[in-house]
């Protein structure tokens, strides 16, 4: 942070790490040999903050707006009188211009809640999969409608339809019936007919859990 120090239309540039002597020394850093005018008569530095100049005691100051001051912090364009309030040597001093403050980044927008319970929903409704129930093979069947059977799965839910078995209980009641009347009617066979009326009724059966399992 540099400080620029103007004395009769020149300008002398100081960083923040340099110490500036003014006076009619020889080794000032900004020598005026005038009336009024000390040996060491003020000093520029810049204590870590802000620019300063300070006197240096001189026998006749340094004024600010007509009046005589110790120490001043340059923080904007400073016009300071060296030796007298209003005739002695004018010197101007110009800190650096201040930087903008940076703008805060503009925050992005936050969904409200009910945009992102919709944008859930859509993601689960994408996973769900309806079939269309299948259609009874049987139309003598009076079963009731197919029953849709939801299985959960991860990471979301899938759908089903099972159809229940084409023969009713009471196809398996008209059955057991039958066979019971053709039983009373062949009563006094013999054995043998027994055993193939028998025979026939197990396969009779077993054709008819097949058919429910292949279902």
């Amino acid at each position: 942070m540099s400080l620029n120090i103007i004395y009769q239309g020149k300008e002398t540039a100081v960083e923040d790490g340099d110490t500036v002597l003014i006076g009619s020394d020889a080794a000032a850093t900004i020598r005026i040999v005038r009336p009024g005018i000390s040996r060491k008569h003020a000093v520029v530095s810049f204590d870590g903050n802000a620019w300063k100049v300070e006197d240096a005691g001189s026998r006749n100051g340094i004024f600010v707006d007509g009046q005589r001051v110790q120490t001043i912090i340059v923080d904007e364009p400073t016009t300071v009188y060296l030796g007298h309030p209003t005739d002695g040597e004018i010197m101007e001093f110009d800190p650096p211009a201040a930087e903008p403050a940076a703008e805060p980044a503009a925050e992005a927008d936050e969904p409200s809640p009910q945009s992102a319970d919709d944008s859930i929903q859509a993601e689960i409704d994408a996973f769900v999969v309806t079939e269309e129930p299948a259609t009874p093979k049987s139309a003598m069947s009076s079963d009731p409608a197919p029953t849709l059977i939801t299985t959960p799965s991860a990471p979301a839910t899938h759908t089903r339809t099972v159809a229940e078995a084409t023969v009713s209980n009471a196809d398996l009641a008209a059955l057991t019936s039958a066979l019971r009347d053709q039983i009373s009617t062949v009563k006094g066979l013999t054995w043998s007919v027994w055993a193939m009326i028998a025979v026939t009724a197990v396969l009779a059966v077993m054709t008819l859990f097949v058919g429910i399992l292949s279902n």
